[in-house]
């Protein structure tokens, strides 16, 4: 059931992705919380997590449970719900190849506010190659924290029903709400837990990439580029697509308030239009050998 709950839900949210993020909806409480709990001491932070967190996982269990108890079909029906709401992929792949057009089409303006309208908040590069490379790197980690742990800690915490998918989106985006460089301390125990709950899954994800696409450079690039990346978890991801792509990603970026130092990540050719499309492809296949793994357990849980 876990593993044709994961294909429902991706299904819906291909065919029939959500036009608002509900996510969004959750900055305001979660900037309020800083703003009355954040006394700059690091146990603020670790109080301020678990009132964000706790009582939202403790209502998806009891849900979860009570429809069991009720029935099982209901219960499945409410872990498609959760996981539609949780997994955002298309929506992310069709702002990439939005912006993969304006730039085909030298409309550079266009294609940075369309950057800028997806990822509200970063700094917005300056050149066509630093945005494509960007965008690119935008579409890879967004497609480990919309889809590849959302799947993985779902599938961990199965017997709790959908509570793994809540945790993980919910660390997410209290991670990208409260920075250190702004909150101090206080926000230090959010994005370390975003660290740990990302450490295992971001490593398997990598791996696939590296199965789905040219094996030796991913694993070359993993092992000898990563650690240069400030966010290590994520330089793992963008080291590994690149060497599986065969396209360098990284690099120095232009933004209006200066130029950002960033090490070289990947082999072979600078990117193209052609690259994107090709990095969408590649965590489609990751996405096929998860699926397959999946069922692959189901099939054996079953005949067992």
């Amino acid at each position: 059931m876990t593993f044709f709950a994961i294909l429902a839900a991706l299904l819906l949210e291909h065919f029939r992705p959500l036009a608002k993020i509900w996510s969004a909806r959750l900055a305001r409480p979660l900037q309020f919380l800083a703003h009355h709990l954040n006394a700059g001491a690091h146990q603020h932070g670790i109080l301020a997590w678990l009132i964000s967190v706790v009582p939202a996982l403790l209502v998806t269990g009891t849900i979860y449970f009570m429809l069991s108890s009720a029935s099982l079909w209901l219960a499945w029906f409410w872990n498609i719900t959760v996981l539609y709401l949780s997994i955002r992929f298309k929506s992310c792949t069709l702002a990439a190849e939005s912006i993969n057009r304006a730039l085909t089409e030298n409309d550079l303006p266009r294609a940075q506010g369309l950057f800028d309208a997806w990822r509200g908040g970063e700094r917005v590069p300056e050149s066509s190659a630093g945005l494509l490379r960007a965008t690119m790197e935008s579409l890879v980690t967004d497609a480990q924290q919309h889809l590849f742990g959302v799947i993985f800690w779902f599938v961990l915490l199965a017997p709790l029903g959908p509570v793994g998918a809540v945790l993980y989106r919910l660390t997410c985006i209290i991670a990208e709400q409260w920075h250190t460089d702004t909150l101090g301390e206080f926000a230090h125990f959010s994005q370390r837990m975003l660290h740990i709950l990302d450490w295992l899954p971001t490593r398997i994800t990598a791996l696939s990439f590296a199965i789905a696409g040219d094996f030796e450079d991913a694993v070359f690039c993993w092992r000898s580029q990563a650690a240069d990346w400030a966010n290590h978890n994520q330089g793992i991801l963008l080291a590994s697509a690149a060497g599986a792509l065969g396209v360098k990603l990284g690099l120095p970026l232009q933004h209006a308030q200066g130029e950002v130092w960033r090490p070289e990540l990947g082999l072979g050719d600078e990117a193209d239009s052609s690259y994107l499309n090709s990095t969408i492809s590649l965590i489609w296949r990751a996405l096929t050998i998860w699926l397959l793994l999946l069922l692959l357990m189901a099939l054996a849980k079953q005949a067992g």
